[in-house]
């Protein structure tokens, strides 16, 4: 059907006769069938269907359910469209690393429902589909109905998957890329042992082995290879059209788009953590714990400082702070414009995932279950408990989680909305 163009926001959308259509129409189905509300067909055509999916998701905002359409609800989804609905493309959520999406999931959550698998290693989502990488085997599992829409045969992944374009790159001493929507096969790039995660930008996949940052196009040609003189460099970042990583020969390289040297700066110690882009600034975390900011442009040192003898894991960023925790089971927030602490907690149990930052709440797994701190009052929450986590991942409006033994789906919890008249 051919739909009269119209851009998103620009008009109320209700049901109305005659029924209301339009691409704007059709871009509100598609945002709402992404967050689990609507479940019919994406036609751009507002009708009975359309309107009740508004009204459950006025009804999850605490909005007026009235079924239309309006700034409020504009803004909302705006919000969400521009921050990425499922989109946590890697562990961290993104290339930059930032381990934050503006998700209004909240630290009161229910269990919604369970699928028996074990031995997950990581989790990504996108679109419509939640990716559950095991040490054996890849699964995508529909967002919408829960049911499994494909599997790998065996596969050994020894580091995280990462969506892009509509591929699946899993490091796997080659580097395997799969067709997102059907799992199959698409390449396997055997030059070099791949054993940390991947980065992707347009037509071209940028992957570490040893001490060599390698550039590939999506049909694994060797575009080209930078070398260091260090035995290890960690998985590239992608910011500012640049590419950032770290090699044990301590030094932080920036390269272009080319593989050509931007700017390299020395540190003390050793970094083997991705390194994280936010609020300008290159962030990266050492062996001996210590924190340094950097400017992305020119890779001088803006501030260092080091806050713990444990060693850190991967941080995550919330508009208001850094979010850190060490080995230990120490959280702290600190001020990413100077270092400063801003608060800090000791954890139930020594973590065992990086934090996820979510708008309203800071989720991280732990050997005893999953732990949320409501980020305004720092009200600590338990889930699962007893419980070892192993991955996390923010999609459809609520938090999936892996345990040693299955995979769950938790959702916030909701007032029950009036019954509507049908």
């Amino acid at each position: 059907m051919s739909l009269p163009r119209v851009a998103f926001g620009s008009r109320q959308l209700k049901k109305q006769r005659p029924l209301i259509k339009g691409t704007d129409v059709r871009r509100l189905q598609q945002a709402l069938k992404h967050l689990g509300f609507f479940r019919a067909r994406v036609d751009g055509v507002f009708g009975y269907r359309t309107s009740e999916a508004v009204r459950e998701f006025q009804s999850f905002f605490k909005l007026k359910q009235n079924g239309k359409v309006s700034d409020d609800e504009f803004n909302i989804l705006t919000e969400l469209v521009q921050a990425g609905i499922n989109k946590w493309h890697t562990p961290c959520h993104d290339f930059a690393h930032t381990g934050y999406l503006p998700a209004p999931i909240t630290a009161q959550l229910t269990l919604s429902k369970t699928w028996n698998i074990s031995d997950v290693l990581w989790l990504n989502s996108t679109s419509d589909r939640l990716i559950v990488t095991t040490k054996e085997q890849v699964l995508a599992i529909s967002l919408i109905s829960g049911k499994v829409l494909w599997r790998t045969a065996k596969i050994f992944p020894v580091a995280a998957p990462v969506i892009s374009e509509g591929q699946l790159l899993i490091p796997a001493q080659n580097l395997e890329i799969l067709d997102l929507f059907s799992g199959k096969r698409l390449q396997s790039i055997s030059q070099d042992n791949f054993t940390t995660a991947v980065a992707a930008r347009g037509g071209k996949i940028y992957a570490s082995s040893w001490g060599s940052l390698h550039a590939f196009d999506r049909k694994g040609k060797a575009l080209w290879k930078y070398r260091t003189s260090g035995a290890f460099c960690t998985s590239p970042t992608l910011g500012y059209d640049l590419i950032y990583f770290a090699s044990y020969d301590r030094n932080i390289y920036c390269l272009d788009d080319e593989g050509t040297l931007y700017w390299k700066t020395k540190v003390s110690d050793m970094i083997k953590l991705p390194l994280a882009i936010w609020d300008g600034k290159i962030f990266a975390v050492s062996q001996d714990a210590r924190i340094y900011a950097i400017n992305p442009l020119l890779g001088s040192l803006i501030w260092q400082k080091k806050f713990t003898d444990d060693e850190l894991m991967m941080p995550a960023f919330h508009p208001d702070f850094m979010l850190l925790a060490n080995y230990k089971g120490e959280v702290v927030a600190i001020s990413f414009q100077s270092g400063q602490t801003k608060w800090a907690a000791d954890l139930p149990a020594a973590p065992t995932t990086s934090p996820v930052v979510l708008k309203k709440t800071c989720f991280i797994g732990t050997e005893g279950g999953l732990v949320a701190y409501d980020i305004e009052s720092l009200k600590c929450r338990r889930f699962l408990e007893g419980e070892t986590i192993r991955a996390i991942a923010p999609a459809a409006l609520s938090l999936f989680v892996a345990t040693d033994k299955k995979l769950v789906k938790l959702v916030p919890n909701q007032e029950p909305h009036p019954t509507r008249k049908q």
